[in-house]
């Protein structure tokens, strides 16, 4: 049988322990706010960044359009658009990392939806994340008029790292997506001249108008229906990952 002198210190140290355990949840529930906080400001920050980029994009640029802009001139289609095909929007920004990451698991899903025919697919390049972001949507458009936008728009994700400097838009990565020679040159100058930068305003002007507020996100129309933010759907909530087979399903495609 336990001592008075026990029971006191039995009681003494579960009331430090509870003392200790009241401390701890304070202090996280702190933590907490405070992160929360910091989140809000960020995204508020980086809301109104993005705001200002879309009103105030430079109005001494070039009026020349992509290749295979869409009717809209906002956005560039992936693939020839198929008449009464449901609509899939893609609203990124080169330097966005959760749209890398998103580049590298759904690329060869969505090309392969776009070149197929079953979906139209419209990319709305934004230039908000960084300082080179706009000059590097407008290399994107560039590289559209010489063919190669596809390519060129995966290469850009897959070249995030080492980031958008004069060597690596003007050599490195129209390299990889295959422009030379002549046509190298032509989309160096275009670059140089920001020739497509009217484009590029055009992107972020319809950004605001749809009240797209992040990147990436993904906008899916079904034929003859309601345009809807896809973007959550097609991540997979236990890997915390991007979904081919999300996507697919949502599109209502074949892998």
């Amino acid at each position: 049988m336990a001592t008075t002198s026990q029971v006191r210190q039995s009681r003494r140290q579960a009331l430090e322990a509870q003392r200790l355990a009241a401390a701890s949840k304070e202090r996280r529930n702190r933590i907490l706010l405070v992160t929360a906080g910091v989140l809000v400001f960020a995204l508020v920050a980086g809301l109104a960044i993005w705001g200002i980029s879309a009103l105030n994009q430079g109005s001494s640029t070039g009026t020349t359009m992509p290749a295979n802009v869409n009717a809209d001139q906002n956005g560039i289609l992936l693939a020839p658009a198929t008449p009464g095909a449901p609509v899939l929007e893609i609203f990124n920004d080169f330097n966005c990392t959760v749209c890398k990451a998103a580049d590298l698991v759904l690329d060869s899903t969505i090309r392969q939806a776009a070149t197929s025919g079953q979906v139209t697919v419209v990319i709305h390049t934004m230039s908000f994340e960084a300082a080179t972001s706009r000059t590097a949507a407008i290399a994107a458009a560039c590289a559209d008029i010489q063919g190669v936008f596809p390519d060129f728009y995966h290469q850009m994700y897959l070249n995030q790292d080492a980031g958008f400097d004069t060597t690596a838009l003007n050599q490195t990565i129209p390299n990889a997506a295959g422009l030379w020679t002549d046509k190298l040159a032509a989309y160096q100058t275009c670059l140089a001249d920001e020739a497509t930068g009217q484009f590029v305003n055009n992107a972020a002007k319809y950004a605001a108008q749809m009240k797209v507020t992040a990147t990436p996100t993904f906008l899916f129309t079904p034929n003859g229906g309601k345009t809807t933010d896809i973007t959550t759907q097609i991540m997979n909530t236990k890997t915390n990952a991007w979904d081919p087979d999300l996507l697919r399903a949502v599109l209502g495609i074949s892998a």
